[in-house]
């Protein structure tokens, strides 16, 4: 009977600990959330907690990213696009690899290349990186950019309108976007909800604290019983 106490007080205390890895594997993502707020095209990451936690802890957690568009800002830098509708910009990252990113906060570097700010490149809907061939003097004059995602400068030597390019706005898996909505001057900030964060982190902090003091309890048993066994012998 003893051993059989042990046994039930020892996977008691196990699956406390993958209770408690669990909900701080939720906490994380609703931490994360907050500290991601000011972020400008920052999505929102959902927990989603599968079947038998028990069991899993942690791992039984996964992310969902939430899609709803952010909140738009009027910042006047026409070099500033926010995308009005679902769907990312393309970046090419130094390892030659594809970064999607709702961030559409560009600039232009001293070559004519059109770069986010953390100096990626950023590719047009033919998958090359977008290049002013013209860098106009006055930026918010010459710069014009479509609802489709047309870049277009005009030359003020010429008098002429001349494309850029169009802005490569691709879906989550990747492929073309169908429906593009650009607007120009504008910035996307993050869409994470505070109030919402802080209120799904109660009941997160309350489980914990419950499993917490199970915990406790079940190892001051389990210590108790230890000693009973140690003198029995």
């Amino acid at each position: 009977m003893e051993l059989k106490g042990y046994a039930y007080a020892n996977d008691g205390l196990t699956i406390s600990i993958k209770a408690m890895q669990t909900q701080m594997s939720v906490l994380n993502v609703h931490t994360n959330n907050i500290a991601n707020y000011a972020v400008p095209g920052y999505q929102r990451k959902e927990p989603v907690v599968t079947s038998f936690v028990e069991f899993l802890g942690p791992n039984a957690v996964d992310q969902a990213t939430n899609t709803e568009i952010g909140r738009l800002r009027r910042s006047g830098n026409p070099l500033d696009v926010a995308l009005a509708s679902k769907g990312y910009f393309q970046r090419l990252n130094a390892k030659g690899t594809i970064e999607l990113s709702r961030d559409g906060r560009f600039q232009l570097d001293k070559n004519g290349d059109l770069r986010s700010l953390d100096n990626l490149q950023i590719l047009g809907a033919d998958g090359t990186p977008i290049h002013f061939s013209i860098i106009p003097q006055d930026l918010e004059k010459s710069v014009k950019i479509s609802p489709n995602g047309d870049i277009n400068v005009y030359n003020e030597r010429t008098g002429k309108v001349v494309s850029m390019g169009r802005f490569g706005v691709a879906n989550e898996t990747g492929s073309v976007a169908n429906k593009v909505d650009v607007k120009q001057g504008y910035v996307e900030d993050s869409n994470v909800m505070l109030q919402q964060e802080y209120m799904a982190l109660m009941p997160v902090r309350r489980e914990f604290e419950a499993n917490r003091q199970m915990f406790i309890l079940q190892n001051d048993s389990l210590s108790r019983m230890i000693q009973e066994l140690g003198r029995a012998q």
